[in-house]
């Protein structure tokens, strides 16, 4: 029966954060004003102090700020530029020759992450990937509206969203390995029969001790 290995992205891959590196750089270039700036570390601010309800609401916001209005082909081309100029050089060498070896083995290979899909598509598209999932940022007549479209891939749904994979190309997943750095990633290296903590925070690590999940740590 076939196989895939699920990763995520943010930290996992490689050990930025692509929207916030994207975002710094437009700031830079002079297309994100100071005032989408300092309401984007505001949302952040309410969100530490638990004046916004979940991470989910918080992501949401934060891209109606950065997004709503912007132009999507000027900045879907200013963002694949950035790629190749800077984050295309920091993937963890390790995980690229990961993916090489299950790309070997016949394993699917699938990019699954929260991130945007200007970010994501990108790098699965580099990757050669088989699928990615990402969260999907509405357009209306050339312009992004600032609405994000279906569900956010974290936590629990990134689970469903493997779970669904699986089902639809007839895959085991007890013979499938997933990728993930975050707390929440837990749901989804929880459900195949080769969970790898990458990086993990603090409290992913102590949970994948306490599995005996394989950890694999990597200077940035």
């Amino acid at each position: 029966m076939a196989a895939a290995a699920f990763f995520d992205l943010d930290k996992t891959l490689w050990p930025c954060v692509g929207e916030k590196a994207f975002a710094r750089h437009q700031f830079s270039a002079g297309r994100i004003g100071i005032k989408q700036l300092l309401k984007v570390l505001s949302l952040q601010v309410r969100y530490d102090l638990n004046l916004i309800g979940g991470s989910e609401t918080l992501k949401r916001r934060i891209l109606a700020e950065l997004f709503s209005g912007q132009l999507v082909t000027p900045c879907l081309d200013e963002y694949r530029h950035f790629f190749v100029q800077r984050l295309r050089q920091a993937f963890f060498p390790e995980m690229l020759e990961q993916i090489d070896r299950h790309r070997t083995a016949g394993d699917h290979i699938v990019i699954i992450s929260a991130a945007i899909d200007v970010v994501v598509s990108p790098v699965a598209e580099y990757l050669a990937a088989d699928e990615c999932f990402a969260t999907a940022l509405e357009t209306r007549e050339g312009v992004f509206s600032g609405v994000v479209t279906g569900s956010i891939p974290f936590g629990q749904t990134k689970a469903r969203l493997v779970q669904e994979y699986a089902l639809r190309h007839g895959i085991d997943l007890d013979q499938c390995h997933a990728y993930g750095d975050h707390w929440e990633d837990r749901h989804m290296l929880e459900i195949v029969g080769f969970p790898v903590a990458v990086n993990p925070e603090r409290k992913l690590l102590r949970h994948a001790r306490k599995k005996n999940w394989r950890t694999q740590v990597f200077k940035n």
